[in-house]
């Protein structure tokens, strides 16, 4: 019996493996047909509630929580993976109409393309943007007096133009632009006590200057942005008249600037600080006549010899208060030009002597004017020196020469050109009144200070050396 049941028993398990077998066989069956079914109707995700957790057992997976579904994408259909792997191609190109057309209907297009702007030809209505601005400037050009003005017509009436509105009329067109930047316009320029920046100066310099004046402005390098190197000579200024005193500018930028002016006339450094290098830069100017370094620093010898020996036209020197050494002293009085007609060396203290005068006067004969103040060793016998040795001289300033006496003076007498004289801290009011009477001829103390080739003098501002700097006014 026992034998007989554990048979019985192997075929109650083979029939129950058998069964579950069959079973799975039609569940796969269903969710091939399912399958085959979604393929041809339109994809959901709602099925049997009943029907749902078997399902989800038999594919081994769990139904998510209604919190966790937001944090998952949504799966994308088929039809649009199929549209994502095969985009659609560029539109092909259409078939032009025209006005002519009878249809109102547009052609075949895109299907995301709404609303085409029809293409329309070129002709007198609709004709190219450029063409036609170009058309509207012509009919104005032909409506403007001003265009048909000769090119001399214009010039004159810019010349009644401040600087400041001739560079805002330079921005109008081309042929403005060349007539404003005309050198006859730019001839003369007063930039005093003005700031000008990095190259505004080089700018101006290269539009044609001829007097310029900048005193007390402040100029910053690099003066000249654009150099010429391989032709320096392209690059020289045509300024003669330039008025730098009290200038705030580098020794760099003096190199810079004085390096490309080579047709100076008459300059002013007033103030300034030189150098030997911008002592030789002066002295390659041939028609210089006139040149102003009173109370420069950093004048020597070897710069003073340059500017001595090379500008043979020098007519008026200022070294006043420079701050001269024994040795800057020797050499000023033996190696200025023969030529020279002005000379203001006045401040040299205790370092001028009569020696130094009597090698001055020889050196310069034809001297007109003398200012030899505040030389407290000179004696009688320096007055006695010029006045035996200068025939021809209109005014000489012994002023604070403390070792001079009062009745010195009257040797000058015989100078029949003599015009003035100022002997200012030099004696009391009664012993000037006494110097009067016995010098009636000549003026004494008329003149506080000299203008030995000073650029400016007195109140009047708007001229250097006699020349007008600034632009004309219309009443």
């Amino acid at each position: 019996m026992k034998p007989k049941n554990k048979k019985e028993n192997t075929f109650s398990g083979t029939d129950e493996s058998h069964n579950s077998r069959n079973a799975t066989k039609r569940k796969r069956k269903s969710l091939s047909e399912l399958d085959s079914s979604l393929q041809n109707t339109k994809l959901t995700w709602d099925m049997d509630p009943k029907r749902k957790s078997q399902i989800y057992e038999d594919c081994g997976i769990n139904e998510l929580e209604e919190d966790s579904r937001d944090a998952f994408p949504e799966p994308t259909p088929k039809i649009l993976m199929a549209i994502s792997s095969n985009p659609p191609g560029a539109p092909k190109a259409t078939a032009r109409y025209t006005e002519s057309d009878d249809s109102n209907e547009a052609p075949h297009l895109h299907p995301w393309i709404k609303n085409p702007t029809p293409h329309r030809p070129l002709n007198e209505e609709n004709e190219n943007p450029l063409k036609k601005r170009r058309k509207v400037c012509e009919d104005r050009g032909r409506n403007e007096l001003f265009v048909k003005l000769s090119d001399e017509i214009i010039l004159n009436i810019f010349t009644w133009l401040p600087k400041c509105m001739l560079v805002k009329c330079a921005r109008v067109c081309k042929r403005w632009k060349g007539l404003c930047f005309d050198e006859s316009l730019w001839k003369r320029l007063d930039m005093a006590s003005k700031v000008l920046k990095p190259g505004v100066l080089g700018r101006i310099l290269n539009r044609g200057v001829r007097v310029l004046r900048l005193a007390k402005a402040e100029v910053n390098s690099p003066l000249f942005i654009n150099k010429p190197v391989d032709f320096p000579d392209l690059g020289l200024t045509r300024v003669q008249y330039l008025d730098l005193s009290m200038t705030v500018v580098s020794e760099a930028g003096l190199e810079e600037l004085l390096g490309r002016c080579k047709s100076l006339r008459k300059l002013s450094l007033e103030h300034c600080a030189l150098n030997d290098k911008i002592c030789g830069y002066i002295s390659e100017n041939k028609l210089l006549e006139v040149l102003n370094l009173s109370m420069c620093q950093g004048i020597t010898k070897d710069g003073l010899k340059a500017i001595g020996r090379q500008c043979q036209r020098l007519e008026a020197l200022n070294i006043a208060w420079i701050q001269p050494s024994k040795e800057v002293v020797d050499t000023v009085v033996t190696s200025l030009t023969r030529g020279l007609l002005k000379l203001n060396f006045s401040g040299c203290r205790e370092l001028l002597s009569d020696e130094n005068v009597l090698q001055l006067v020889t050196t310069c004969p034809h001297l007109r004017e003398l200012d030899l103040s505040d030389s407290t060793f000179l004696s009688p016998a320096a007055v006695e020196c010029v006045a035996d040795n200068l025939r021809g001289l209109e005014y000489v300033a012994f002023s604070r020469c403390y070792q001079i006496p009062p009745n010195t003076f009257v040797c000058l007498n015989h100078l029949v050109t003599l015009l003035a004289l100022d002997v200012f801290g030099m004696m009391k009011e009664s012993s000037l009144e006494n110097l009067r009477e016995s010098m009636s001829q000549i003026e004494i103390n008329k003149y506080h200070f000299s203008s030995i080739a000073r650029p400016t003098t007195g109140i009047r501002r708007t001229s250097v050396w006699g020349l007008r700097v600034r632009d004309q006014v219309v009443a």
